[in-house]
């Protein structure tokens, strides 16, 4: 897959809002079309952090997941596994009946993505301890990664040395519990799919599965999951404080419930995070005083509204 946002160049009014909402320079590109203005991409300076789309009111922005993919390999026979982000109890409601459905067709193993975020508290305290970190920058968020690695170098030995928690969770898969099978994540974020494709995560998960789109593929297919018997996650008695990581703050407040007294920055929404970044840049430039941990997310209200969401559940 090429192209993570799309431009459906039809409905483009060039009205500018997109290029108005990004926080990063020339990701919007305007250009003439029959003498009429419209804003296309450009995918390498683009850090999917989807304002664009929200922003757009001609419905002239949208993405793609692998959505599709997954459910035609799971068609074809393919051994898929399944990891979700916390955020799925938001999103689905009835979520142990998807897990019900999912199952019917031929998902093997469903995994709840907090047993990860629970792995990864642990890993940041052991870092941060081991390793003497005087600032960590966290990573849960790729949009936020996406940022400092391409706007941001100069800060990006700040991001944490830990994984991501659906990276956390993929490793135990891999490393523990012998799992073999191609895993995809049910997915709140569209920019996901960069820390899926990046080289650094080892090809450990193959699909990036927003809950838009899933909702999406169950509405247009007419597939009633209130037919399905529910299903829990294999590993929900093993799951305890990473089930927070979906909400704003989640990861400060696992922290703190372990350590005392440290500074911990929390921002999150694109009009605050990003340009808190530039600002965190300069610090370290003049060697001023930034915090021992940031928990920063692109999106305002966490991952349980995320980009990859419908976003019309009740915050």
């Amino acid at each position: 897959m090429n192209e993570v946002l799309v431009l459906h160049e039809d409905k483009c009014a060039g009205c500018n809002k997109c290029i108005a909402k990004c926080p990063v320079t020339e990701a919007n590109v305007a250009y003439l079309k029959d003498n009429e203005n419209k804003v296309k991409i450009n995918q390498d300076k683009c850090i999917r952090c989807g304002a664009c789309i929200s922003a757009c009111d001609h419905n002239a922005r949208d993405y793609n997941d692998d959505t599709l993919d997954f459910f035609s390999d799971l068609r074809k026979g393919v051994q898929i596994s399944v990891i979700a982000a916390p955020a799925i109890r938001f999103n689905f409601p009835n979520y142990k009946k998807l897990l019900g459905f999912l199952k019917s067709i031929g998902v093997r193993v469903i995994y709840d993505v907090s047993f990860g975020a629970d792995i990864t508290t642990w890993a940041y305290l052991k870092a941060i301890k081991e390793n003497n970190l005087t600032s960590v920058i966290a990573q849960p968020c790729p949009a936020i990664v996406n940022y400092v690695e391409k706007y941001k170098p100069e800060i990006i030995n700040k991001l944490s040395p830990i994984h991501s928690p659906m990276m956390c969770t993929a490793i135990y898969l891999r490393k523990y519990a012998n799992i073999t099978d191609k895993l995809a994540f049910l997915s709140p974020c569209v920019a996901k799919i960069d820390e899926i494709n990046d080289p650094n995560t080892y090809g450990y998960v193959s699909y990036n599965v927003t809950y838009k789109k899933l909702k999406q593929y169950i509405e247009d297919n007419r597939i009633n999951i209130n037919n399905y018997p529910e299903i829990d996650f294999e590993n929900i008695p093993y799951c305890g404080l990473g089930l927070t990581y979906s909400r704003p703050g989640g990861l400060r407040e696992n922290v703190e419930h372990y350590t005392k007294n440290v500074w911990i920055r929390q921002v999150e929404g694109t009009e605050l995070a990003y340009h808190y970044l530039d600002e965190y840049t300069e610090r370290v430039n003049l060697n001023k005083s930034v915090p021992l941990l940031v928990d920063i997310l692109n999106c305002e209200f966490g991952c349980n509204i995320g980009t990859g969401t419908t976003k019309d559940i009740e915050i």
